[in-house]
């Protein structure tokens, strides 16, 4: 049975008038929905006069929750738009985005060449000259097989406690979070100290190139006076429903995507080549490369995030992430720290596609495979490709499918950083901030390449459990902690944005 949270109440916030039939109608219905309000609100006072105050206590909880139920009703109908990338079809998910500002007389409009790849960008001005705020999430997501999952991937199924849908953790959660932090700053009309940008662009899952990295080069505009991006790229350990350390994103690997192709001669399988053809050649060529030697070493950003990070850690495994580069000779390094830890101390990469061959008796004469590779900032890139062509098989070839530039850490004593780390601590008291490396990658490299600080933050609870749905089947958020996230993401940027004297 689903469960489903009632319906949010009317906007308070003044109809727009519009000139077509439907903004007609709907400036109608506002205005009975206000004095619908009114009158409720009347009904609410009369009966804290008259009633015990306990009553009155409860009837502003309601009050408080109905942003958290809006929030709960726009991420459904976010995850049932499908920006599966590729195609992305990401413009579709913009218009809903851009509807939902509207609504509130929030000027959105879409932005990238591609049509059917649009974002949607909106600005609150605040007349100051102080570096503006960018809440920064990407529309796209990545395919989801549904013959694998329990429910539809893209049906926003309210049930167990849940939300589920492909993005519900990445990202399409954040990006409700922060359009309701915008619409909160509007509402209450809050006098702001600095302008704050709500962008969704496409492209992220493939690269960013055709999504924050094209618009960073052809509108340079959209981005003037950007001081602080918060974006995608936190990560909290949760214990049940207790945030034990909160990780704020300084810091992460550089990504390089490479394609290996191979040819061979086609033909009957039955007289195969001494070299194996198109897919021995492959096959070799993947081997020779995954043999690149990828040593364990210690990068400044890791050091001290590792050093956060374990007073939240009992045991053995504290311990070795305190003193992380003494750790690297322990011969019970690899068996206590997990692979998502290890992978910050080295070089990886990954297989992730291989293609060759339609049938089990035919030898193909081309064959392909796809590599992810995540280097440390201090790794060379250059050196890397160079390598890697090094150790391929004859008659092989090397695409770079996606490269990118280490980039400068953001500092951890900026006035953002210290709202992120105050507003966190609150939300759970006894929990531990502090600065973390991504193993993947994010929008976040392409604004700290240009100087400007990019935080990565998760206002989240998210159980082990459910974080191994991103990327994987049956994606889901736990609603009651979406709704604090919610919460949580308004608070930070209130605090971060809002005039001193309001």
């Amino acid at each position: 049975m689903e469960c489903r949270p009632a319906a949010p109440e009317a906007s308070e916030s003044p109809p727009v008038q519009t000139t077509n039939r439907e903004g007609v109608n709907l400036v109608r219905y506002t205005a009975l929905a206000m004095r619908s309000r009114l009158s409720q609100m009347a009904v609410v006072l009369a009966a804290c006069l008259l009633l015990p105050s306990s009553f009155c206590r409860r009837a502003s909880a309601v009050s408080e929750q109905a942003p958290e139920i809006e929030a709960q009703d726009l991420l459904v109908q976010y995850l049932r738009i499908d920006t599966t990338n590729p195609p992305g079809n990401e413009a579709e998910g913009a218009r809903f985005l851009q509807r939902t500002l509207g609504k509130e007389g929030i000027e959105a409009v879409l932005v990238g060449s591609d049509p059917r790849r649009q974002g949607v960008y909106a600005r609150l001005k605040s007349g100051s000259t102080a570096p503006a705020l960018l809440l920064l999430h990407h529309i796209d997501v990545v395919p989801a097989n549904a013959a694998t999952w329990s429910v539809a991937p893209f049906s926003g199924q309210r049930s167990a406690g849940y939300i589920w849908g492909r993005g519900a953790l990445d990202i399409k959660s954040l990006g409700i979070a922060e359009l309701m932090a915008v619409l909160d700053l509007k509402r209450r009309r809050v006098a702001l100290s600095r302008d704050v940008i709500f962008l969704a662009c496409g492209d992220e899952e493939r690269g960013g190139e055709a999504g924050i990295k094209a618009l960073l080069k052809d509108n340079p505009a959209l981005f003037e006076n950007v001081g602080f991006v918060l974006n995608e790229g936190g990560a909290n350990e949760t214990i049940v429903d207790r945030v034990s350390f909160f990780g704020i994103q300084i810091d992460e690997k550089v990504p390089l995507w490479v394609k290996i192709s191979t040819r061979g001669m086609a033909g009957h399988s039955a007289l195969p080549p001494d070299d194996g053809g198109a897919i021995g050649n492959l096959l070799l060529s993947i081997r020779q490369v995954m043999e690149i030697p990828r040593p364990y070493r210690v990068t400044p950003s890791v050091r001290q995030y590792f050093a956060a990070l374990a007073p939240a850690k009992p045991g053995e495994k504290g311990r070795l992430l305190a003193n992380i580069d003494a750790s690297l000779q322990s011969p019970r390094f690899e068996s206590v720290l997990s692979a998502s830890y290890r992978s910050l101390l080295r070089d990886t990469v990954a297989v992730t596609e291989i293609h060759g061959g339609d049938s089990a008796n035919s030898l193909p004469s081309t064959a392909w495979a796809s590599l992810d590779f995540r280097l440390l900032p201090d790794t060379s890139v250059d050196g890397t490709i160079a390598e890697i062509r090094k150790r391929l098989a004859p008659h092989s070839e090397l695409d770079i499918l996606l490269r990118s530039d280490p980039a400068p850490p953001s500092p951890k004593d900026s006035p953002l950083y210290k709202v992120l780390q105050n507003r966190m601590h609150a939300s759970d008291p006894g929990s531990l901030v502090g600065p973390i490396v991504s193993a993947g990658t994010s929008d976040n490299r392409y604004f700290r390449q240009r100087g400007v600080i990019a935080y990565g933050f998760s206002p989240f609870k998210v159980n082990y459990y459910d974080a191994d749905s991103v990327h994987g089947v049956d994606e889901r958020i736990r609603a009651r902690f979406f709704d604090q996230g919610v919460r949580l993401t308004r608070k930070i940027v209130t605090d971060f944005c809002a005039a001193a004297d309001r």
